[in-house]
């Protein structure tokens, strides 16, 4: 009878362990968030691969935001690169935040262009997030 009390008190001591451990959280690989805006009834948004006439105005707006429970964003990256070339990047900058939105406005290019946009957040860990979208020019 003593003997099955401490095999069951064993059992029970194990089981609370694993539990334990496997609730930790694991103190890294928290990548940041990045999202885009979607449109409202006020501003229009790209937000998904779209076609648009040469010359349109078009905005794009960015949501970002730490993840995990230290660390803060630290940068953030726009790059653009036309018909499959080399990316040039738009914008290259420095944060220490934990959250960042901001809006773009840019015009499409020539006809027949392919513009893919690639939007970069990184945190203070350096571990990245990027998303993006092509634009077809008309």
């Amino acid at each position: 009878m003593q003997k099955n009390k401490v095999s069951f008190l064993v059992a029970v001591l194990l089981a609370v362990s694993l539990f334990v451990i496997s609730s930790c959280e694991s103190g890294g690989d928290h990548h940041p968030t990045i999202a885009f805006k979607t449109s409202t009834t006020v501003v229009s948004y790209v937000s998904k691969d779209t076609t648009l006439y040469r010359g349109t105005i078009f905005n794009v707006g960015i949501n970002a935001s730490k993840t995990g429970p230290d660390g803060l964003l630290k940068s953030f990256k726009i790059t653009r690169s036309i018909n499959g070339g080399a990316d040039s990047t738009l914008v290259d900058a420095e944060l220490n935040t934990r959250f960042f939105t901001q809006f773009y406005s840019y015009t499409a290019g020539d006809s027949g262009n392919l513009e893919h946009y690639t939007f970069t957040v990184g945190n203070a860990e350096g571990l990245y997030n990027s998303i993006a979208f092509t634009d077809t020019v008309n």
